[in-house]
């Protein structure tokens, strides 16, 4: 029984990424795979502070070449800065910048708009669910190691 339980969330979780990544990271905002990705390492670096790049990589499922490319681009952007890490000169740490700060919350005011767009045609009933079974969601996500 749990077996099956099981099956069914992580279907129903899966299914949740099409409708995110079609949704949220639209292609008329001019937000491209690599920008998504910008906003994944930048929300990260936000909450768990200064991090090697390999870390990163491994928390966001980025490959080593991806990765170099991304901090790249971000460290042009002005977004974050690489900083040598000083008990081991072979790891590079990635820290994010005020403008990387400024570019995030800009970036998370635009999605919420986004999502507030999108359920803007739900009735209230729906609108009271969907606000129970996410904060519900969360709790439940908030104990999984």
């Amino acid at each position: 029984m749990a077996d099956d339980i099981r099956d069914r969330i992580a279907g129903d979780l899966l299914a949740l990424l099409p409708f995110y990544h079609k949704r949220l990271f639209r292609a008329e905002h001019g937000i491209s795979g690599m920008q998504a990705a910008q906003y994944r390492v930048l929300g990260l670096l936000m909450s768990a502070g200064v991090l090697p790049m390999s870390v990163i990589g491994k928390r966001l499922y980025i490959s080593k070449p991806y990765m170099t490319v991304l901090i790249d681009s971000l460290v042009e952007g002005g977004h974050v800065v690489r900083q040598p890490d000083t008990g081991d000169r072979r790891v590079i740490n990635v820290a994010i910048t005020g403008k990387g700060k400024t570019y995030l919350k800009h970036a998370g005011a635009m999605y919420k708009n986004d999502v507030k767009a999108l359920i803007a045609d739900l009735d209230e009933p729906d609108l009271a669910e969907l606000c129970k079974s996410l904060e519900n969601l969360r709790g439940i996500l908030a104990k999984i190691p």
